[in-house]
């Protein structure tokens, strides 16, 4: 077979088409099986997503399109107990025709390169792979200092089919631009010794919310108080089935049988996600976490299909997984390249 030559370059706004294309082309090959079909222009839908995000994409003569890509997500996080800037890998990608070429390699080293430069030598770079994603797995490994094997979890929660029991001690409601001093706070103590978690502020928590492509906000924060209005606990959501779908293309034996039994993924296989994040609860408060899970799965059950939730496997967010979850749930691990080694004890915040 006669070498095939790949230019690369960053990712712009006229790419938005075949970006989707090559994406389409090229679903996920870990234990489940998925792709991503935009509602939105593609590119808008990865900025509105995350809006410090680049792209880089691959090109080959004779062939009408991207033959790959990749991303990367920069911001900050706690590191070891440092805030650090980061960089975080996701969604690389080579079209089928053109894999065991050099080409994954090529996009993972432009992305390590493009981040070293832009967060310097004491940054994060990471990436979580899907258990069982062999290829990105050994693609990770070659830069990757550290690898955290199946550190977290995650797992979509399907909508109720009925309103939850009724808790006359508590109130769920909106937060208010007055809440969310209040929540920056506890959201801090919450993650203080976690890895990953980027601090928020009340400003930081407010531009997210203000975030939207759309002329209504697909952004929203959800509250837990008791009756004298102190708030128990709070967690984000994202309206992400407005911006992409996830379709399910594969799922291993042991998942479809149980998903007959669940009915977990639709039998469409099209998930309309609302993404969970900024999760937390005030010490005691596990209860009050849940009620507020179990109030949203009801309240937003005409809006999506389901919510995603990530965990660390070690951590008190586990609390919130029923027996359907911790049967049908997936794993993950991350890859990392960072200065400083993870120590044992430290939980991972994934969002």
């Amino acid at each position: 077979m006669p070498e095939t030559t790949f230019s690369l370059r960053q990712l712009g706004p006229q790419d938005g088409r075949a970006y989707a294309a090559v994406l389409a082309a090229s679903p996920d090959t870990g234990t489940i099986g998925s792709a991503v079909r935009f509602e939105i222009d593609p590119f808008q839908a990865l900025m509105s997503l995350h809006r410090d995000t680049v792209g880089v994409v691959a090109e080959t003569p004779g062939y009408d399109g991207l033959v790959g890509s990749g991303l990367l997500r920069f911001g900050h996080c706690q590191w070891e107990g440092e805030v650090r800037a980061s960089a975080l890998l996701n969604t690389l990608v080579v079209h089928p025709a053109y894999r065991r070429r050099g080409l994954a390699s090529q996009l993972a080293r432009w992305r390590e390169e493009y981040a070293r430069q832009r967060i310097g030598e004491g940054g994060i770079i990471w990436a979580i792979i899907q258990r069982n994603n062999t290829g990105s797995e050994l693609t990770a490994r070659k830069w990757a200092r550290q690898f955290l094997a199946n550190r977290l979890t995650f797992a979509p929660l399907r909508m109720r089919s009925g309103p939850p029991p009724q808790a006359r001690h508590f109130d769920v409601r909106p937060a208010q631009p007055d809440d969310l001093d209040s929540v920056a706070e506890q959201l801090n103590r919450f993650y203080r010794e976690y890895n990953f978690y980027s601090p928020e502020t009340t400003r930081s928590l407010a531009a997210w919310l203000d975030e939207t492509p759309f002329e209504s906000p697909f952004r929203h924060y959800r509250i837990i108080t008791n009756k004298a209005g102190s708030i128990l606990a709070g967690m984000g959501l994202a309206e992400n089935y407005r911006v992409r779908t996830t379709l399910i293309t594969h799922l291993p034996a042991g998942l479809r049988i149980l998903n007959q039994v669940f009915h977990v993924v639709p039998a469409s296989g099209e998930m309309r996600e609302i993404a969970l994040s900024r999760l937390w609860y005030a010490p005691g408060q596990l209860d009050a976490a849940r009620h507020l899970l179990e109030t949203i799965r009801w309240e937003w059950r005409e809006r999506g299909t389901s919510l995603m939730l990530y965990a660390d496997v070690r951590g008190p967010l586990m609390g919130l997984f029923g027996v359907r979850e911790r049967i049908s749930k997936g794993q993950a691990s991350i890859a990392v390249q960072a200065p400083v080694l993870c120590t044992e004890g430290r939980l991972c915040y994934y969002a």
